[in-house]
């Protein structure tokens, strides 16, 4: 079987030699790169910005793209014919789900063009070189992986009401995961063994673009863009509450979160941010204009929220209701809608659509670093608990982190789907959650300590001396692994 530029392919018996069979694909592109399944069943074809998957018996064909820079290099079947991986000119590799038609996995490591991939025997390990002079074994299994990806909704298409991304939210004690679902629902997961708990909690009245747990674990807050808020008990999935109109109205996606005592509910609305006394179901009003994101201090006594109507953030007093510090931001069109509060409320992080995160001093409100992940902006963002880390995610399939001290970027960009990223760090602040427009997301383990174990466990052996200096020369030998 051939495929050519020009759209065609072609089956050819080898002993005539005479085409016996034609079918049309997609012109153009560099290049068609062509695999077959071990199974015999499917053909793999590289088009531009993604690829094409033909039923070799009914001959249908599925297109799946996933932001691919050109056509791929080279495609290839996994032995058990259930995956296809394509290499690509940008130096990525991605993973494609041959039953959904969809992209699995971004494995990002190569810095040039990558070119013919290999896998293992048993398909648990994917091996790729690169132009930029460098072999990488990649494990699929995901035992060993900073990273696990897992897939939590089916989503091909963009939200209706033109908000595309799906939140995610480690429970305070960092066993449950709830993530919002295509059209409406909540999910609950096990984050250890990243699998699904229970029956949906699907009576939400829209997709929901925003989630909070009560610092006890056992509520769980929801909110669809459209301001419908509704409250579950986590250990009986029943409703408690809703749907209650929380926002005024208003379709801005992230503000909502609990004091950190559980005894007020923070809703972003028309009118500024609305506290509801849990208890008692009293409402009481910070600020007077449109509010976006918003964020509490560790001890409660200090909310942050973003001004999407002009750009820029403000920090209140809870209790006396007073204004602490406004601080301006990216001018329109370029709108900020999320923000960040570091557990001791004396840092505040803004960003939005404009492709850099601002960091402020609250004390002084002064503007102390400028953060540029680069791409379309800044969706979601979080400190760790100490403070000394902000997680950013974008607009784009990706997620960063910084440090807060220096302004540096710590690694390379996270990922694991497609279209917006919105994320959530884990109450002790080791792992990122990570989840995606397409309905795709990961854990990723973000504990420089746990990195060092890992690779340790991994190598089973230290680094000589010998292979210190030709890796990092110049540097005093002090290797992390000691055995």
């Amino acid at each position: 079987i051939t495929a050519s530029e020009a759209g065609e392919l072609v089956w050819w018996d080898l002993r005539s030699p005479k085409r016996t069979r034609t079918m049309t694909i997609e012109t153009g592109g560099r290049l068609h790169a062509l695999a077959l399944s071990p199974d015999g069943r499917t053909a793999a074809v590289g088009i531009n910005g993604g690829i094409q998957l033909v039923d070799l018996g009914t001959g249908t064909v599925r297109t799946a793209t996933g932001g691919l820079t050109g056509s791929p290099n080279w495609v290839l079947f996994s032995p058990d014919s259930k995956t296809v991986v394509s290499t690509n000119l940008d130096g990525t590799v991605t993973v494609w789900d041959v039953e959904s038609a969809t992209p699995r996995d971004m494995l990002r490591g190569h810095s040039n063009s990558v070119q013919q991939p290999v896998f293992s025997l048993d398909g648990g390990t994917l091996y790729t070189v690169s132009h930029d002079g460098t072999a990488i074994a990649w494990d699929l299994t995901n035992s060993r992986r900073l990273g696990r990806p897992f897939t939590f909704t089916h989503d091909r298409t963009f939200s209706a009401d033109g908000f595309d991304g799906h939140p995610g939210e480690f429970s305070p004690d960092g066993r449950l995961i709830a993530v919002g679902l295509k059209e409406q629902g909540v999910q609950l997961w096990d984050a250890r063994g990243l699998s699904p708990l229970g029956s949906s909690l699907l009576e939400t009245d829209g997709e929901v673009k925003a989630l909070a747990f009560s610092p006890d674990g056992q509520t769980l807050a929801a909110a669809t863009s459209d301001g419908l808020l509704t409250l579950w008990n986590v250990d009986t999935r029943s409703r408690l509450h809703g749907p209650l109109n929380a926002r005024g109205g208003t379709r801005i996606s992230g503000g909502l979160s609990f004091s950190p005592d559980g005894a007020t509910l923070a809703t972003a609305s028309s009118l500024g941010v609305r506290l509801l006394d849990v208890a008692t179901g009293a409402v009481g009003v910070i600020g007077s204009n449109e509010a976006g994101d918003l964020a509490f201090s560790a001890d409660g006594a200090v909310i942050a929220f973003s001004r999407p109507d002009r750009g820029g953030a403000e920090v209140w007093d809870v209790i006396a209701r007073t204004l602490i510090v406004a601080v301006e931001g990216t001018p329109p069109p370029f709108w900020d809608l999320s923000v960040a509060l570091s557990p001791d409320g004396r840092t505040l992080a803004v960003g939005g659509f404009g492709r850099v995160v601002r960091v402020w001093d609250v004390r002084t409100g002064t503007l102390v670093h400028e953060l540029d992940q680069g791409g379309n902006g800044a969706l979601t963002l979080e400190f760790s608990p100490d403070g000394q880390v902000l997680a950013v995610s974008g607009f784009e399939p990706v997620a960063s982190l910084w440090d807060v001290d220096t302004g540096i970027q710590i690694g390379p960009q996270l990922t694991a789907g497609d279209r917006r990223t919105m994320i959530d760090l884990s109450p002790d602040g080791r792992q990122l959650l990570e989840t995606h427009g397409n309905g795709q997301g990961a854990v990723w383990d973000v504990d420089p300590e746990f990195w060092a174990q890992r690779a340790c466990a991994i190598a089973g052996r230290t680094l000589t001396p010998e292979e210190w200096e030709e890796f990092l020369p110049g540097r005093p030998y002090e290797p992390a692994c000691t055995t």
